[in-house]
């Protein structure tokens, strides 16, 4: 990377963009500002407006995206916005123009994340060079890992584990798949771990207690559960964090997180009262002969929504040293 070039890093997902800018020598960022992505028509739009925000002219630009990032066309899983890298970058004047998937990038930024930007649901002993598990719930389900490289440099892995089967665990949740096949044919976990995924749990024990398929935004399921005490909700956000506990030690289980389970998104931070009462840790830990491995490993969740923002920065400076 030039050492004069001023960068500009995004984290763009289905309903939020955030932004900001890299300046050379700086150890974070400035000029940060969240846009909502309904209020634009598309991409150009949105990075537009921030620039004449931050009345700043980047010459290379990482934008973290909700979504495959590794061809020239982006296509956004949980949004219309969409934009071709080649194109943009000539648009914008762009020397550099990289994307990443948006938990490729959380990953990323794990390493500099502060402790109040976590909240400990077990604390355990991290494993300072040990694998990390990253995933999460937000407009979709992101799904990630951090692993050490032989030379003490940290790499993410990039994938779209959100969209593996999912695999009910008592005769409620197998009720609950055989309810969502009839609609989708294949289930994958972001068909429940996701604001669309809560909202789809809750139609379905609405139904369960013979009540209209209502289907409210996650939002208000989350206010009723939490503020009014309403019991489908309420169970809603429980069965929620179970089937997340779960989805956390199975990937935990994959990669061996000895360096701990990081949980960012949108949603569980709110949820932070449910999730302690729930069934979250025990099915996390529930793995059978395995269980063992699980029973001591650390998890937080993720209280700070500039790490993707930091890890897009991250790629560039990683890049740029290729």
């Amino acid at each position: 990377m030039s050492a004069r070039s001023l960068a500009l890093v995004a984290d763009i997902g289905g309903t939020n963009a955030r932004f900001a800018l890299r300046r050379p020598g700086a150890d974070g960022l400035e000029r940060m500002k969240t846009l909502s992505a309904a209020d634009y028509p598309n991409i150009d739009n949105a990075i537009t407006t921030y620039l004449d925000w931050a009345e700043a002219t980047p010459t290379e630009a990482c934008f973290a995206v909700a979504c495959p990032a590794r061809e020239d066309r982006i296509e956004f899983t949980n949004s219309t916005w969409h934009f071709s890298r080649t194109q943009t970058a000539a648009h914008f004047g762009w020397q550099r123009f990289e994307t990443v998937n948006d938990f490729e990038a959380l990953a990323l930024g794990v390493p500099h994340v502060k402790p109040a930007g976590l909240h400990a649901i077990r604390p355990g002993t991290v494993e300072p060079k040990g694998a990390c598990a990253v995933l999460g719930p937000g407009t979709g389900f992101g799904v990630s890992g951090l692993i050490c490289d032989r030379h003490g440099g940290w790499v993410a892995l990039a994938g779209e584990g959100g969209h593996v089967g999912f695999a009910p665990q008592d005769e409620l949740e197998v009720e609950l798949l055989r309810y969502l096949q009839a609609r989708f044919g294949r289930v994958s976990c972001e068909r429940l771990l996701s604001g669309e995924g809560l909202v789809n749990i809750y139609e379905f024990l609405s139904v369960q207690a013979g009540k209209p398929a209502e289907r409210p935004t996650p939002a208000e399921i989350t206010a009723r559960g939490l503020e009014l005490g309403e019991r489908i909700a309420r169970d809603a956000l429980r069965r929620f964090c179970a089937i997340l506990g779960s989805s956390a030690g199975d990937l935990a289980l994959i990669l061996g997180s000895t360096g701990g389970v990081y949980i960012g998104g949108g949603i569980v931070p709110r949820l932070l009262p449910i999730l302690l009462d729930s069934e979250f840790e025990e099915r996390f830990a529930n793995k059978g002969r395995l269980s063992s491995l699980l029973a001591a490993m650390p998890i937080f969740v993720i209280l700070d929504n500039t790490l993707a923002l930091l890890g897009a920065a991250a790629t560039l400076n990683t890049q740029g040293d290729q």
